[in-house]
């Protein structure tokens, strides 16, 4: 549980450095951007202010001189018009477009109606106009935040899936370590067990103790069915078609013996007749067992009811089971799935995460909480392809 709660908190610490490094990435751009903005605005009046100042002081004043005064801008793109706002010249542009008259009005037009114009007197009256727009470095300032912000984001992207990757890998590790030591350890007292049953068998009149003998049978060969199980994790499970009704009458009627009295079973069952799914009979039994054994502890004072309901969906089998128990809040939905989270005081909380491993990953189906109310019961819903 550890681990998942390191995992949520890595998760949004990430989101939150990606959210900070991006607003402080689009700040600082945008200071820079209008800063730059400022200064080539600056730079034209400077450029006007100049041709007004020389004007003034009876310098030459002609076009060609405003012009090459213009001329010494190198970076940005700038028309100049006269006092009726007509084309005369420009600077910056493209050789292609500056070329291309009608290119060029139809950019003066666009000009006069986004940008301001600068104006150009002498001796108080106006004699042409000056209309710029954002030099190439200020345009690529202005796009370079989404740059940024789409590297940063493919950054976080592989990150977050690399520490995926490796935590996914590491959690299957253990799985598979921990089945495969499990089953381990009870294959050497199964086999001794098996051993002394037939001894007893062989000395012991038949008349005698045979009740006994039959029920130590039976847990001995619930013990093998525990061993298959454990065994099967870590491992491609071999599915074969099987008759899914027969299958939830047999675990409902091994679990209805080991209940109450008090708590009643009831299985609808609206599948076909000899509807066959393709499952690992072996670990499909491990997970209905869980959920109803799950079903049974969340009954209170061991009162209750159990409603097992199999039907077809869009060509898919469904199963429901039902409890009258506890329920579950709204938001442990999906955390009763994750490994280590337990609702009791023993147990390490692996039951439910290994049904999900089982059916979505081994049978390519779904499992999860179809509805919880607190107080009044959960429904489980398993959903396997035919």
């Amino acid at each position: 549980m550890n681990n998942y709660r390191f995992h949520n908190r890595f998760r949004i610490t990430l989101i939150i450095v990606a959210l900070m490094i991006v607003i402080t990435s689009l700040w600082y751009t945008h200071l820079l951007a209008e800063k730059l903005s400022f200064e080539e605005h600056n730079k034209m009046e400077l450029l006007a202010n100049t041709y007004e100042h020389l004007s003034a002081a009876g310098e030459n004043t002609d076009i060609g001189f405003l012009i090459s005064i213009i001329q010494h801008n190198k970076t940005i793109p700038l028309i100049l018009t006269n006092d009726k706002k007509e084309f005369q010249n420009c600077i910056n542009y493209p050789r292609e477009d500056s070329a291309n008259a009608q290119h060029m009005k139809a950019e003066l037009m666009r000009l006069r109606i986004y940008q301001d114009s600068i104006p150009i007197a002498t001796n108080g009256k106006i004699v042409s106009y000056i209309f710029y727009k954002d030099s190439t470095l200020l345009t690529e300032l202005k796009y370079f935040p989404f740059i940024q912000i789409t590297i940063i984001l493919v950054f976080l992207i592989v990150a977050y899936l690399a520490f995926f990757a490796s935590h996914r890998n590491t959690q299957n590790q253990l799985w598979v370590g921990m089945a495969k030591e499990t089953a381990h350890q009870i294959a050497t007292p199964l086999s001794s067990l098996t051993a002394w049953l037939d001894y007893l068998k062989e000395n012991l009149e038949k008349e005698k103790n045979i009740v006994a003998l039959n029920e130590m049978e039976n847990d001995v060969t619930r013990l093998e069915v525990i061993t298959q199980r454990f065994s099967k994790i870590g491992s491609k499970p071999e599915l074969q078609p099987y008759p899914i009704s027969l299958l939830i009458e047999k675990n409902k009627d091994y679990m209805q013996r080991r209940a109450s009295s008090k708590v009643i079973f009831e299985l609808k069952n609206e599948l076909p007749q000899n509807t066959n799914i393709a499952i690992n009979q072996a670990l499909m039994d491990w997970v209905l067992e869980n959920l109803l054994k799950n079903a049974l502890d969340a009954m209170e004072d061991g009162v209750g009811k159990i409603s097992i309901h199999l039907f077809l969906n869009h060509k898919k089998c469904v199963i429901d089971i039902t409890d009258s128990g506890k329920g579950l809040a709204g938001d442990k939905f999906k955390t009763v799935f994750q490994p280590g989270y337990s609702t009791k005081k023993r147990g390490w909380g692996l039951g439910l995460a290994l049904c999900k491993r089982i059916v979505e990953e081994y049978h390519l189906g779904k499992i999860f909480v179809k509805e919880s109310q607190l107080g009044m019961g959960t429904t489980f819903r398993i959903i396997l392809p035919q």
